[in-house]
């Protein structure tokens, strides 16, 4: 009996966590739409949430309500000199909260890491944000830039 009943369970936390790890990304449905809304053109404004900014949302346009929060997160690599940065951004509209932070994958020199800034949705508006992956000394140029549009309403 305990047998069946430990192959129940754990046929149930199978079928429940179908997918989880097959390396494919989740659904646009999935429960990130909350955290916010891109589009190429116009969306619907996020409910007052995180939306998280990606290197591969460059060139998208998000909709976000007054008082929600906007993180960027984007991939770098350790030890380089080179770190994201805001370059572009009005801070009347996304006022920036704090300073980068880094997540590294681990202490390895070179090892991937993600760069985060946190912003507070300030006041109404349109602004283009400009993210640059550059060192911060001399000046040099950027080695990738990222551009997003944030629409507050």
């Amino acid at each position: 009996m305990i047998r069946w009943s430990g192959l129940a369970v754990f046929s149930a936390s199978l079928l429940a966590c179908n997918g989880c790890h097959d390396g494919a990304p989740p659904a646009a449905s999935a429960a990130v739409a909350p955290s916010g809304s891109a589009s190429g053109n116009t969306a619907t404004p996020a409910p007052a949430s995180e939306t998280v900014v990606h290197a591969d949302d460059d060139g998208k346009a998000f909709d976000v309500v007054r008082g929600g929060a906007v993180t960027f997160a984007l991939p770098s690599n350790a030890g380089t000199g080179y770190i994201w940065v805001p370059t572009q951004v009005d801070p009347t509209i996304l006022a920036q909260q704090g300073d980068r932070t880094s997540d590294p994958s681990s202490d390895v020199p070179g090892a991937p890491k993600v760069d985060v800034y946190h912003f507070a949705a300030a006041g109404p508006g349109t602004t283009t944000v400009e993210m640059s992956l550059k060192r911060p000394f001399g000046s040099g140029a950027a080695a990738r830039t990222v551009h997003v549009t944030v629409t507050v309403h």
